[in-house]
């Protein structure tokens, strides 16, 4: 436990310096990272562009406040605008991924004047008190929180249809705002939507005039082998939120984008975060959505990312493994008993860094330019972890 930081529980480390896929700590020792800050890394640690990029920047010197309209804020939105799916036109800056997740709901409420979000149970969404409230962040500790119905996580086809039911009761209410989701549920355990849910989901939302947002903070970039997680559904968002991936690690920087319907509904909600799109964070994000489209990265997290999932998909064989599952460089092994902790101290003796959901279900969100090389060395630590013998040639 912390001394002075004001944290609850966190782990001490001693890493020191990245390069690529790869950790180092004080001692030089080297580990595989399938972590990456949490569905962040994209383009590799110490990557050349993305250091010379930010170093250019800082050497200008400049910083100006949101109030100011300035030309290249201007360019990177319709960059995004270009690259996102459906009928987004409008964006609005901000410094992390919960804030944009409270751009979302403020943004929902001021245009249709509604108050009711609606979400999938388990699911995280930020920690800010919007955020926190429209995703499991808070629990009983700050409970209770008004405005916010929670339906059940899909997870076959018999939920699904009760699901679709709940939120379509909710939706007959008249007082919903929008219904706000990821496409995949990354911090719930990678649980992966059917194809069907979300077409009928916007269905849904088209019908009873509710706005649909999707929070794109952990599946965007090409997280989950497309640019954004919604065209794996082949969805049109009202409203979606960019973050973690669309940094790649080294900026503080998000981004909420709306229809231009919702923009002039929604006419003045509070903008102007003093830090948002901070030239130097500018600099940074402009370069890894650069890179990530230049190279392609988006395919190479699907297809390596299949790849890994099919090394991983043998530990079903084990009685102590419950499921595999993954989309892109998003990847989950669940347990039948809590001992992740115990997993993931293996995986990190053995030089692999992992992270876990809960206590029986570990989380892999690797880079998205992870080769195929990597992506068997990192399998086999899993396996030996998990007691499975070595992969095959």
């Amino acid at each position: 436990m912390s001394k002075h930081l004001a944290d609850y529980g966190s782990a001490p480390v001693n890493f020191v310096r990245g390069n690529g896929s790869y950790l180092f700590d004080r001692k030089g020792r080297k580990f595989l990272d399938f972590q990456t800050g949490w569905c962040v890394g994209t383009v590799g640690w110490k990557n050349r562009e993305m250091a010379e990029a930010i170093s250019a920047q800082a050497r200008e010197g400049l910083h100006l406040p949101p109030w100011f309209r300035l030309e290249r804020h201007e360019k990177f939105a319709s960059r995004l605008i270009e690259l996102a799916p459906g009928k987004l036109n409008r964006v609005f800056r901000a410094c992390s991924g919960s804030e944009a997740v409270e751009f979302a709901i403020k943004a929902a409420r001021a245009a249709t004047k509604k108050s009711v979000i609606v979400t999938i149970n388990g699911v995280y969404h930020g920690h800010t008190y919007g955020a926190g409230s429209v995703g499991n962040a808070f629990g009983n500790v700050l409970a209770p929180c008004d405005g916010f119905a929670k339906v059940r996580m899909p997870k076959s086809a018999k939920q699904e249809a009760e699901t679709l039911r709940e939120i379509e009761d909710l939706f007959a209410r008249g007082d919903v705002a929008a219904f706000l989701s990821e496409p995949v549920w990354t911090n719930a355990g990678c649980f992966i939507p059917s194809p069907t849910f979300y077409p009928a989901v916007q269905s849904l939302c088209r019908r009873y005039g509710v706005l649909l947002a999707m929070d794109e903070v952990a599946t965007c970039m090409g997280r989950c082998g497309k640019l954004f997680g919604s065209e794996l559904w082949g969805i049109e968002p009202d409203i979606l939120c960019l973050g973690k991936s669309f940094t790649g690690g080294y900026a503080t920087m998000a981004a909420t984008m709306v229809t231009e319907s919702v923009f002039k509904k929604a006419r003045g909600i509070p903008s102007h975060p003093t830090f948002g799109w901070a030239f130097q964070d500018l600099a940074a994000v402009e370069k890894n959505v650069e890179i990530i489209v230049r190279d392609n990265l988006a395919e190479n997290a699907a297809e390596v990312g299949a790849y890994l999932l099919d090394l991983l998909k043998p530990l079903e064989s084990l009685k102590k493994v419950k499921a595999v599952r993954g989309i892109g460089m998003t990847l989950a092994i669940e347990f039948r008993l809590p001992i992740v902790v115990l997993i993931a101290a293996k995986c990190y003796r053995a030089g692999l860094v992992v992270e876990f959901t809960d206590l029986k279900t570990l989380f892999l969100s690797p880079m998205l330019n992870l080769t195929k090389s990597d992506a068997r060395k990192g399998a086999e630590i899993i396996q030996k972890a998990c007691g499975m013998a070595n992969l095959s040639d």
